[in-house]
C-alpha cells in the first residue's frame, strides 16, 4: 500500500474518531460532577507555560485549583473557556486558581489564549498532558476534562466534557472557596 493511501486512511480514521467524540458530546446527557471519595493527593507535575517557561502544579499549593485540560480544536473547550475567565475574575481573590493544560502544540494554544484574553495560566503538554489527565482519571481521553483540587492538594471532583458555570459555582462552594454561589 502506498504512503499516500496509508496517510489518507489515517486521516479518515482521525476524522471518524473526532466525529464520534463530537456526536457523543451532543447526544448524551450533559456531564455530571463525579465526587471523589478517596481524596487522592494529586501528584505534582511540570509542563511549560504558553511562553515556554517551566511551571509546576505545586506553585498553586494552598489554593483551590480548577485544572482544565483543553485544546484549541475542541468545540466544548472553546465554549467553557469564557466561563472560566469570568469565574477566575470573580473568585480569584478567594484563593481560586484556574489552570489550563493545552493538549496540543504551543503555537495554536498561545493564539487561542491571546484571542480569548485568557486571565489564568495555561500549560502546554501535547501527549504528556494526556498522560497527566489519564493519571487524574481521564481514562477515556475526553476533552475537555476538568479536575477540582482542594487547597490541601486532594482531588475533590472531576468532570468529563463541558463544564457548566453553575455547576462550577457549586464545586467551588462545596470546596469552601465560594461563600455565596450567587456572588
Amino acid at each position: 500500500m502506498s504512503l499516500r493511501r496509508r496517510l489518507g486512511i489515517a486521516a479518515l480514521l482521525l476524522v471518524a474518531l473526532a466525529s464520534g467524540m463530537a456526536l457523543r458530546t451532543f447526544l448524551l446527557p450533559g456531564p455530571a460532577l463525579e465526587a471523589i471519595s478517596d481524596g487522592v493527593m494529586v501528584e505534582d507535575f511540570s509542563l511549560p507555560d504558553l511562553d515556554g517557561q517551566p511551571r509546576r502544579l505545586s506553585e498553586f499549593a494552598g489554593k483551590t485549583v480548577v485544572l482544565n485540560f483543553w485544546a484549541s480544536w475542541c468545540g466544548p473547550c472553546l465554549e467553557e473557556m469564557p466561563d472560566f475567565i469570568d469565574l477566575q475574575n470573580r473568585h480569584g481573590h478567594r484563593g481560586v486558581q484556574f489552570l489550563g493544560v493545552a493538549v496540543e502544540q504551543a503555537a495554536p494554544a498561545r493564539e487561542l489564549a491571546t484571542r480569548l484574553e485568557l486571565n489564568y495560566p495555561s500549560l502546554v503538554g501535547d501527549l504528556e498532558a494526556m498522560d497527566i489527565a489519564r493519571r487524574l482519571g481521564n481514562t477515556a481521553g475526553v476533552l475537555p476534562y476538568t479536575v477540582l483540587i482542594g487547597a490541601d492538594g486532594r482531588v475533590l471532583a472531576r468532570l468529563e466534557g463541558r463544564a457548566d458555570p453553575q455547576d462550577l459555582e457549586k464545586w467551588l462552594n462545596a470546596a469552601g472557596a465560594v461563600q455565596d454561589p450567587a456572588d
